[in-house]
């Protein structure tokens, strides 16, 4: 009996409401929400009809920008591989752009070659670590005439841990 008199007390503190009251009032309450969401909305969408132009020109130019800073770091990246010279090189060559790329099975720095004379020879490019260790080498065939110009791969052998190389040093074979 104490139990049903707990149990009619509670009902009538919470107004106990049959489950189609409770979806009625759940429904009046989405109702509610979504015309105030959708209020909201409308008054957004007028804004954007007479602010829109404005704004959507902020917000291209403002990526425009986002685009041109990511174009200059990936360039500023392509140039960070640190390729150094003897003089012997440096008699047949000039050094453009530089890259490290990694492959499937191997990886590769490339390097824009542009010929001071004729050359047809080989190259050796060596990858050493910040202890001036050496961590790998690699050896390819080239063939320019004088003021010609190519991008040339230097492949090195997959276990080569390319991202840990702190220079490279390029001579004629």
């Amino acid at each position: 009996m104490k139990k049903l008199l707990v149990l009619i007390f509670a009902c009538s503190l919470t107004s106990c409401l049959s489950l189609e009251e409770k979806k009625a009032k759940a429904e009046e309450e989405g109702n509610s929400l979504v015309a105030i969401k959708s209020k909201l909305i409308k008054g957004a969408g007028d804004a954007l009809k007479s602010d829109g132009k404005e704004a959507a020109e902020s917000a291209s130019e403002g990526l425009g920008e986002v685009i041109k800073g990511t174009s200059s770091g990936f360039d500023k990246s392509l140039s960070r591989v640190n390729v150094q010279t003897d003089s012997i090189f440096s008699n047949y060559f000039e050094l453009g752009r530089t890259a490290r790329e990694s492959e499937k099975d191997s990886s590769k720095v490339v390097v824009y070659l542009i010929a001071n004379k004729n050359f047809d020879g080989k190259l050796k490019l060596k990858a050493f670590d910040n202890t001036n260790k050496e961590m790998g080498r690699t050896t390819i065939a080239v063939n320019l005439k004088e003021d010609d110009a190519t991008y040339v791969d230097f492949f090195f052998n997959k276990r080569t841990p390319l991202t840990q190389v702190d220079f490279y040093k390029i001579e004629i074979k």
